[in-house]
């Protein structure tokens, strides 16, 4: 490993801060993947932004088709970290996702839990990349702790609205923004390169301001346990 990480942090808080997991030719290389799979997307590509507004979009699964994101699935520290802290000497690739946000963009991703869209028996492991420098007002942010409530909540569209994705019997995420003092809300400022593990079960979402002068890339990948 050549960072520091740390599997009782993981799970103790529900997530590790990895600074420095990609170097700058890994972000330059994956920003570039992200231009080249956008212009043949597939068929998991959508825009999350309304209409008329800076344009957030999205894939999924080109660690087939893309040979630099490939890569990053299968031979770069990504691969060790997820190992190290699943405890684990291999492990198993879900899915990978890249974001974009353009400059000036607005919708932010909402609050969810990772492990409601996914018919996986345990929780996994989900490490979110990001590709540019930014502050803490737009980076990820996370509910320390709030994988350890034994609670599930229902997922919700990826999308400018905060819908619930079809009938669920499962309870709503919770307003985190509208009630601050009951959830510790956890964000840091991130450079390029920088990473964060998260465990399936937590809460997070991306800040809501916006970044006017530049493209905001991030990448994530979800991992879980060989068996």
């Amino acid at each position: 490993m050549p960072v520091d990480a740390d599997a009782a942090d993981l799970e103790h808080d529900g997530f590790v801060v990895v600074r420095g997991l990609m170097d700058a030719d890994w972000c330059v290389r994956l920003c570039t993947a992200i231009e080249q799979t956008r212009s043949d997307p597939s068929p998991h590509y959508g825009v999350l932004s309304e209409p008329g507004t800076a344009r957030v979009d999205s894939d999924l699964f080109r660690w087939s088709d893309d040979p630099v994101i490939g890569a990053l699935t299968f031979a770069s520290p990504l691969v060790d970290l997820a190992a190290t802290l699943l405890a684990v000497s291999e492990v198993v690739l879900v899915e990978d996702q890249w974001f974009c946000s353009a400059p000036g963009a607005t919708t932010p991703s909402p609050w969810h839990q990772d492990g409601p869209y996914y018919h996986l028996d345990r929780p996994f492991l989900t490490v979110w990349i990001a590709l540019d420098d930014v502050d803490a007002s737009a980076a990820l942010r996370v509910v320390a702790g709030s994988h350890a409530t034994g609670t599930t909540y229902a997922p919700v569209e990826f999308s400018a609205g905060d819908a619930t994705i079809g009938a669920s019997d499962l309870q709503p995420v919770p307003d985190v923004d509208g009630d601050p003092d009951r959830f510790d809300v956890v964000t840091t400022a991130f450079r390029a390169g920088d990473a964060v593990a998260l465990d399936s079960r937590l809460l997070h979402a991306t800040g809501p301001a916006r970044i006017v002068d530049r493209p905001f890339r991030r990448i994530s990948t979800r991992w879980a346990h060989p068996d």
